[in-house]
């Protein structure tokens, strides 16, 4: 058993997929994200779920995420959100996953290494509506060199898509429903033309949840589906569910005097007498120095405050209000325990940043527990137990 863990609810993870097909438009298509990792939460077993409950198509940020899917074995279509390096591109044909493409230059590297190979590469195009990160961008008007791009003979333009980039704040949507208009105007202009692309996608999770007219042929949430829809911020008839907790064990127990520092620098000092724990999980764990000295943690359901600067592998909180803790207890950073609750929210904001960010930010040191039913059906560690 390691000193801290995450706990990985995969009934959650269902919930929350069932609850975002059943919003979903009749006919549009789930692209299921497991970039990073899966957000942290293990990119194989949610695959599993995904695959289960009916996405048709997966998402990836670079090649090698693409790679880890298929050698595990899934089938699905599988795009790749970020930029494709010219010494990845084997890995795009050995492995059949889609690049996003968005230089006409590009385009035609890949088409004429696919006619070396004999083959047909599919790939999805990027327009960039506002974002201002990937894609065509759409003041230079992109659609002649992407009717160059269909008119490639070893090329399969799957899709087209876009990025909205106010994700986190809903329901302040004029800059979404302008990124939207710009995206569907361009995309008009492609059928006038008489060039279709089978699948247009641009809604996160935000969209997906609360704009169908935006759904087109294919939707791409991706916090939603892991419980951190928008941190703790609430809509009506929307409710997701958190899938990972994160937790460790009292290492240490100590007693300090009135006035005695505790921590690297000397940044807190004990204002009564006081009862310091230890806990072996640190920022290397994902538990950020910005939560030092304001953040906390679940020690038997009492939230503790952490005290001074969280080290490299371990932390340190204030368990005096704590009756009887003993050496190997639970402590909860994130989740619950006897009630008491940490959001993924809250303690995202412990270290000034949001839930989506502290779950993808959480070592691959913890092992991954899994759960179903409450019971533990897998355990993952990238460390040797």
């Amino acid at each position: 058993m390691r000193s801290s863990w995450i706990e990985i609810d995969l009934d959650a993870l269902r919930k929350n997929t069932a609850f975002i097909l059943r919003r979903m438009s009749p006919g549009t298509k789930l692209l299921a994200p497991l970039k990073g990792n899966a957000y942290g939460h293990g990119a194989t077993h949610c695959a599993k779920v995904f695959e289960e409950m009916g996405a048709s198509h997966f998402g990836v940020a670079i090649p090698e995420e693409g790679v880890e899917l298929r050698r595990a074995g899934f089938k699905e279509p599988i795009l790749i959100f970020g930029y494709t390096f010219d010494d990845d591109y084997e890995l795009l044909f050995d492995y059949d996953l889609m690049p996003n493409v968005f230089t006409l230059s590009q385009a035609e590297e890949l088409n004429t290494l696919a006619g070396q190979k004999g083959k047909k590469l599919t790939i999805h195009v990027s327009v960039d509506t506002g974002l201002n990160r990937l894609g065509f961008e759409w003041r230079d008007h992109p659609v002649q060199k992407i009717e160059q791009i269909l008119s490639l003979p070893n090329l399969v333009v799957e899709g087209i898509f876009s990025m909205f980039a106010t994700g986190d704040q809903y329901p302040d949507t004029a800059y979404c429903r302008m990124q939207f208009h710009r995206f569907t105007q361009l995309c008009d202009k492609l059928e006038v033309d008489g060039c279709h692309i089978p699948l247009r996608h641009i809604c996160d999770s935000g969209a997906t949840l609360l704009f169908p007219e935006m759904h087109l042929d294919m939707v791409r949430p991706g916090s939603s589906l892991y419980g951190t829809y928008c941190g703790d911020v609430t809509f009506p008839d929307i409710e997701v569910w958190p899938v990972m907790s994160v937790h460790s064990r009292l290492a240490c127990i100590r007693r300090v005097a009135m006035g005695d520092f505790v921590g690297y620098n000397c940044t807190w000092a004990a204002q009564r007498p006081s009862v310091i724990g230890v806990v072996p999980c640190g920022f290397v764990d994902g538990t950020p120095r910005l939560a030092s000295n304001h953040g906390a943690v679940l020690l038997h359901g009492k939230r503790c405050p952490i005290v001074g600067n969280v080290c490299m592998d371990q932390m340190m909180i204030d368990i005096t209000s704590v009756q009887d803790p003993q050496i190997g207890d639970e402590v909860v950073l994130a989740g619950v325990q006897d009630g008491e609750v940490l959001t993924l929210g809250e303690v995202g904001e412990f270290g000034h940043t949001s839930d989506t960010e502290y779950i993808c930010r959480q070592s691959r040191r913890l092992p991954l527990v899994y759960k179903e039913n409450g019971k533990v059906t897998d355990r993952v560690s990238c460390l040797q137990e």
